[in-house]
């Protein structure tokens, strides 16, 4: 787990929002760089997301290999 330094990072900002003993400009400073990696986050999915339109083959072959589990499955 020691690789997962951005994990650690936000887990510990996390920590110090939900700690009663921090101040609050500290707490307010946690918040928002929380704030700015959940839209760079969501600013990056959005830009590599890549829509079903594009692979409609693969989308069609997914519908089908759900369907013939659903009926392997009863």
């Amino acid at each position: 787990m020691s690789n997962n330094k951005l994990g650690s990072y936000i887990s510990k900002l996390m920590t110090t929002i939900v700690d009663k003993e921090q101040e609050e400009f500290v707490k307010n400073l946690a918040l928002s760089e929380l704030t700015n990696i959940k839209n760079s986050l969501e600013e990056f999915i959005l830009k590599n997301n890549i829509k079903t339109e594009e692979f409609p083959e693969k989308e069609k072959q997914e519908k089908q290999l759900l369907t013939e589990e659903k009926k392997d499955g009863k």
